[in-house]
């Protein structure tokens, strides 16, 4: 099995490739996703986001910063890039990993560095 740091870094370049198939495949099939404004997605609901939920058209992350503790993995960043309505955006993030001893993706949380209180 790949390091955990290169199965996060692995899922940032599938994702900024545009690739829906091989960034879900790097879940697994009962995985869970949380992220503000969405309700907890679970299984095929992350394929669903990922194919067309997503309100990404294009862009790429900037990962700053990997930790990780044996299964889990944090990291942080920027994303820059263009959303489906036109508007640009970049904001910062933070992911949250569990992988599972395959080495897919059993539970993600996203947060996003912006105004909210």
């Amino acid at each position: 099995m790949a390091s955990v740091t290169e199965l996060v870094n692995r899922y940032y370049t599938t994702v900024d490739a545009g690739d829906a198939d091989a960034t879900t495949a790097l879940f697994a099939s009962d995985a869970s996703y949380d992220r503000p404004g969405y309700p907890t997605m679970i299984g095929t609901q992350i394929t669903d986001f990922y194919h067309g939920e997503r309100v990404i058209e294009t862009g790429a992350h900037s990962v700053q910063e990997v930790i990780v503790d044996n299964d889990r993995a944090a990291s942080r960043g920027v994303f820059n890039g263009r959303l489906k309505d036109g508007t640009e955006t970049s904001v910062g993030f933070a992911d949250f990993f569990l992988f599972d001893a395959e080495g897919l993706i059993a539970e993600r949380t996203t947060y996003f560095y912006q105004p909210a209180v």
